[in-house]
């Protein structure tokens, strides 16, 4: 057999005693049950450096928040673009034509205090005043959907807190402006 040599012999030592505060740790031992090693201080083994992310991990998250980005900036700029179609219609018709995709995100953010604001819901409104067809259809349903929501509510707070909304307070004016044919 060879000999070990003094520095081979320490590192078995240390990679032992790791291995013996892993299963300390593991077990919910503390540090006073596991033997120690001369030259090892109590304070190496209390503090543990916190992991750095990986560059993977980092690539990840960058990418991530890149998605996030994006998203947002496409959303604003969709916004932007149906809310000058709207003003369009209203201020200038001889200019404005139409366009469905621009309808559909209206239709869909309708409701929405975000996207829509108080000040523009009006117009939003009168556009959607003389709208006929599936649009008009779609229209009806979600008015009703929120109507329904606040009717079945279980209890009055929720009910109250469901009417105060500005999905409901939307909901019932655009009812109103579309008349049913039943």
């Amino acid at each position: 057999m060879k000999k070990k040599t003094k520095k081979q012999e320490n590192s078995t030592e240390t990679t032992d005693l790791s291995k013996r505060l892993k299963e300390a740790c593991n077990k919910g031992i503390n540090d006073k049950d596991v033997p120690r090693v001369d030259g090892d201080d109590a304070d190496d083994r209390d503090v543990k450096a916190p992991k750095k992310p990986s560059k993977r991990q980092l690539k990840k998250e960058k990418a991530v928040k890149v998605a996030i980005q994006k998203k947002q900036t496409s959303r604003m700029n969709a916004m932007q673009k149906a809310l000058n179609y709207v003003s369009m219609w209203k201020h200038s018709r001889s200019e404005w034509k139409f366009e469905k995709l621009k309808q559909i995100w209206l239709m869909d953010n309708l409701l929405d205090n975000d996207s829509i604001s108080d000040a523009t819901f009006p117009i939003v409104l009168e556009y959607f005043e003389g709208c006929k067809g599936i649009a008009r259809e779609v229209l009806l349903k979600k008015g009703m959907d929120v109507m329904r929501k606040a009717e079945e509510a279980e209890n009055e707070s929720n009910r109250i807190e469901i009417m105060e909304s500005t999905a409901y307070k939307r909901a019932r004016q655009l009812l109103q402006a579309l008349p049913s044919d039943r």
